[in-house]
């Protein structure tokens, strides 16, 4: 025994003591290891403790040993060897070398295959063990640990278990030691039965195997975790690789050596137990046998459309029918004729070969070491076919026909969905041998009423049916073919594509199809809209003179013949609206009108004009509180609210670090209850409004209208309303004699938080009056305090001094609250 060899017994036996319980009698023997063994195991390489703890079932993190293996960096040296072989010069785009390197980059991105067979171990090996309860073979040797069941009968009848001593010998009750080591199982029993028939007469025997006897074995070589191994005595080859963990992936799966006191007893094909299902040559073993795996042999990939894509090793296979044979034979899908085998030349270099193995020749070339075979499927498109999508029920392909109409694919108008476009419908066709598109525009209503006319269009194989409806956005649909015919497009030819715009039902860009002219192309984009100016259009076109100078032109399209005019690439044709053309628009009045409702308008129609058509204003109308809203003004009050609430929001943020005292920290939660309110607040777009004076003066003081515009005039009210900063905020029956401290006295007057020199009045048609600094004010004893009024107390804005913009803030918080309150008690 060398002293490798001995180095790896002890290796093993060490980790054999590292195993804390005991496995199945397939398994090594486990005992308890000390101190300076599990030091020693510390010592192997990390490599090695991973596989014998794979082996063992032993934790490594248990003895204070990393479970991760250190990983060379692949990249890194690939790169370094790259830069350590590339020479100063960058080869050109369009250079030999760039597409080289362009091609050794593909082959490095393709994705790697896998070697065949190796999988096979990956499952649990301890429940590949043979099992204890098969009958044994006649064949089988007895030897040490074997154990025999004999049952007499006769003269005297007993039942023995006796087992073979390290003598050979079983200890035969009455008769003394019989030796039986080495005999097969069969010769031992007839030894039995010749002895006892001899010895005691009248007596026969009946011999049963027991117990088998356990046996080691060694596996080496390139396995995943070479050692030795405790096994059944039944043990063949591939049950002791399997429990072992199998093969590495440099190991060879086709030279498996059985060796036997030095010998090579047998050799292991693991490809015919994979491939055939074939077990001859998997041998039993015998104490002491040992199992070398030697590393693999010549490898080739076959990948592509093949049954088994895989990294083969070859033994007797030298050709590419044979490796074909290997991957399982060719898909359904494949194409032989063009296949390729990537070769390492002598240089070192990557080359390829083109092979067609359909043909003998090809079928026989003869492979090298690190060839891949590629077999390529067939190609994706369909030749004979007619493509059908969009607007119908069947989309897909249908089988062409020489002479085949759209009808004979399109039967009738129940094939389509739904509100289809029958006056408008695309072929897109592939011009041969280019493949470049062109684009054909019919009718379906006329290919239906006309079968055998040209209106009815002839099909060729690969003819795209394109169908449309009058409520999908179409050009959305054609996206792809508008795409395509761009990239067509080259200084020969421009992009065979036009643009229509304007009042038509679906404007956008559209491939130009064959002799298309203006009436084509408004068809095309679903007709003119409700609003179209059908009298006459314009098209702009880009023209290019010899000396490649653009100009444009404007040319007038006359609409009632637009059959007339010829549209070539990129023409862009706009429809005009009507002049004076204005949609449906809506305004709405509500509250104290003859007839309240939504009455449409005309561009220029005034608030009187309206008012009159619904019958007037009645008896009860209140026309100083009219409220008067516009669409427009809420947007831009929505949008200035936003800012206020912002700049408040920050104020707040900065005067809450600042804050020192009592008083400056109340003033700041009052701050936030109002930022909190005007963050609820809804705008209502409110114009101020004299609708007295409208009625009395329109073609003065009148609102010219606009659609969404809405008018409510309220009942007559005689409440007049005290907010703010006052004890108790409520409204009160108006009287001629109170003025405003009267009405805040009956509030039970202002807080210490009030500002009593800013208080205002809010008017019932929504404008704000100071009564400190109207003069109007100073010549009525009530302050211009009137019906429907509303006397603001505001917060005295100095104890608010960090926050610039409270004022504003709080005034327009109460314009809007008052504002809604007024639109909502209707």
């Amino acid at each position: 025994m060398n002293l490798h060899f001995s180095a790896l017994i002890k290796t093993i036996t060490l980790a054999a003591a590292l195993v804390t319980a005991t496995l199945t009698a397939t398994a090594t023997m486990a005992v308890t290891p000390s101190a300076a063994q599990i030091q020693q195991f510390k010592n192997l390489p990390p490599a090695q403790q991973q596989a014998l703890a794979k082996q063992y079932g032993i934790n490594l993190s248990d003895l204070g040993i990393s479970n991760t293996l250190p990983q060379p960096s692949f990249e890194q040296s690939y790169n370094a060897n790259l830069q350590a072989s590339t020479g100063p010069e960058i080869p050109e785009a369009n250079s030999p070398a760039h597409a080289s390197t362009t091609l050794d980059q593909a082959l490095l991105n393709e994705p790697a295959l896998q070697p065949f067979g190796y999988d096979l171990f990956d499952n649990n090996p301890l429940g590949l063990a043979p099992a204890a309860d098969i009958p044994i073979p006649d064949n089988y040797v007895m030897g040490p640990g074997d154990n025999l069941v004999v049952q007499l009968y006769g003269k005297e009848n007993g039942s023995y278990a006796l087992t073979i001593n390290r003598e050979g010998d079983i200890q035969f009750p009455e008769i003394g030691p019989i030796s039986i080591a080495g005999l097969s199982f069969t010769e031992a029993k007839k030894l039995l039965q010749q002895t006892v028939e001899q010895q005691m007469i009248g007596v026969r025997i009946s011999t049963t195997m027991g117990s088998l006897r356990s046996i080691r074995v060694f596996i080496l070589g390139d396995a995943r975790n070479p050692g030795s191994y405790t096994v059944s005595s039944l043990a063949t080859m591939t049950n002791a690789l399997l429990l072992s963990g199998g093969v590495e992936t440099i190991g060879s799966l086709r030279n498996i050596q059985l060796k036997r006191q030095g010998k090579i007893v047998t050799t292991l094909d693991l490809y015919d137990l994979l491939l055939h299902g074939d077990t001859s040559k998997d041998a039993r073993l015998l104490p002491g046998d040992v199992i070398f795996i030697p590393p693999v042999g010549k490898t080739v990939g076959v990948e592509g459309e093949v049954r088994r894509p895989a990294l083969y090793e070859l033994k007797n296979e030298t050709t590419a029918q044979q490796a074909i044979q290997l991957a399982g034979g060719f898909l359904p899908t494949a194409y032989p004729q063009a296949s390729r085998i990537e070769r390492i030349n002598q240089l070192g270099s990557r080359t390829i070969l083109d092979v067609n193995l359909e043909q003998s020749q090809g079928l026989q070339t003869r492979l090298r070491d690190a060839d891949v075979l590629q077999v390529f499927s067939v190609l994706e498109t369909v030749e004979d076919v007619v493509m059908v999508e969009g607007h119908i029920k069947r989309p897909g392909g249908f089988a062409f026909k020489t002479g085949q109409r759209f009808t004979d694919i399109v039967r009738s108008v129940h094939d389509l969905l739904p509100n289809p476009d029958l006056n408008a419908a695309l072929i897109i066709r592939e011009q041969q041998p280019t493949r470049q598109i062109t684009t054909l525009l019919f009718s379906p209503a006329k290919a239906f009423a006309q079968p055998t006319s040209d209106a009815n269009p002839k099909l060729q194989a690969r003819d795209k049916l394109v169908f449309f409806n009058y409520q999908d956005n179409r050009t959305e649909l054609l996206a792809d073919t508008v795409k395509q015919l761009n990239l067509q497009a080259n200084n020969l030819q421009r992009r065979q594509v036009t643009t229509i715009n304007g009042s038509v039902r679906f404007p956008g860009i559209y491939p130009l199809t064959v002799g298309m002219n203006a009436q084509d192309l408004i068809t095309l984009a679903g007709g003119l809209s409700d609003r179209a100016y059908s009298i006459e259009a314009e098209i702009t076109r880009y023209q290019f003179s010899d000396s490649q100078q653009q100009s444009i032109m404007h040319l007038t399209v006359d609409l009632t013949q637009p059959a007339a005019t010829a549209l070539i690439a990129e023409d862009y044709l706009r429809i005009k609206h009507m002049p004076n053309w204005v949609g449906t628009e809506t305004v709405t009045i509500e509250g104290e009108v003859a007839f309240p409702g939504t009455y449409t308008i005309q561009r220029g129609e005034t608030l009187s004009q309206v008012i009159k058509r619904a019958g007037g204003l009645n008896e009860y109308a209140f026309v100083n509180a009219a409220v008067f809203t516009r669409e427009q003004l809420r947007i831009n009050e929505a949008s200035r609210l936003k800012e206020l609430e912002a700049k408040l929001e920050a104020d707040i943020a900065n005067s809450n670090i600042e804050a020192q005292n009592s008083n400056e920290k109340t003033a700041l939660e009052d701050a936030e209850q109002l930022l909190d309110k005007l963050q609820n607040s809804k705008a209502t777009g409110r114009m101020v409004i004299d609708l007295a004076q409208i009625m009395a003066q329109p073609d003065i003081s009148d609102v010219i209208l606009k659609n969404g515009d809405k008018l409510t005039v309220p009942r007559y009210r005689q409440a007049v309303t005290v907010i703010g900063e006052v004890q108790f905020a409520t409204s009160h029956i108006y009287a001629k004699d109170l003025n405003v401290e009267d009405y805040i006295a009956s509030s039970g007057n202002t807080t210490q938080k009030a500002d009593e020199d800013r208080i205002y009045i809010v008017k019932a048609n929504g404008s704000v009056f100071l009564p400190s600094s109207s003069s109007w004010f100073s010549h009525n004893k009530n302050n211009g305090v009137e019906p429907g009024d509303t006397i603001v107390v505001p917060y005295d804005s100095d104890r608010m001094k960090p926050l610039p913009f409270w004022s504003t803030v709080s005034q327009i918080f109460y314009q809007i609250a008052l504002g809604a309150a007024a639109v909502n008690s209707f």
